[in-house]
């Protein structure tokens, strides 16, 4: 028995039904470009109009159209995060280079006093 909700009862301007989730108790993904998934039996046939421009370049413009559709998709941070982050970077790398000095001097010493005792 598929779960339905009560919340959308007596609201004016939504269809009964609408808005209820699906099946599975989650609304469907809204996504406003979005096409149906086509099989090989339903593809479109191509214009042919547009052959002029090569294929590579076809290609790259559907690519970079997809990036700038995924980069809408991004949640961005705000600059009071951004600027948290790179405070918490900046002090981490600090950290990691002078821990690094500390066992290079450490080292180089060590391989120092062993050069002197073997020469």
């Amino acid at each position: 028995m598929a779960k339905t909700s009560n919340n959308d009862q007596g609201k004016p301007g939504k269809a009964k039904g609408a808005g209820k989730p699906a099946q599975g108790g989650k609304a469907p993904a809204k996504r406003a470009s979005a096409k149906p998934a086509r099989g090989k039996a339903q593809q479109k046939p191509q214009q042919k109009s547009r052959s002029a421009k090569p294929a590579e370049k076809k290609g790259l413009m559907r690519f970079l159209r997809d990036v700038r559709i995924e980069l809408g998709k991004v949640t961005w941070p705000t600059r009071k995060d951004l600027i948290q982050s790179t405070i918490v970077v900046l002090v981490a790398v600090a950290i990691a280079t002078v821990y690094t000095g500390l066992l290079d001097v450490v080292f180089s010493k060590a391989v120092d006093l062993v050069l002197k005792v073997i020469g």
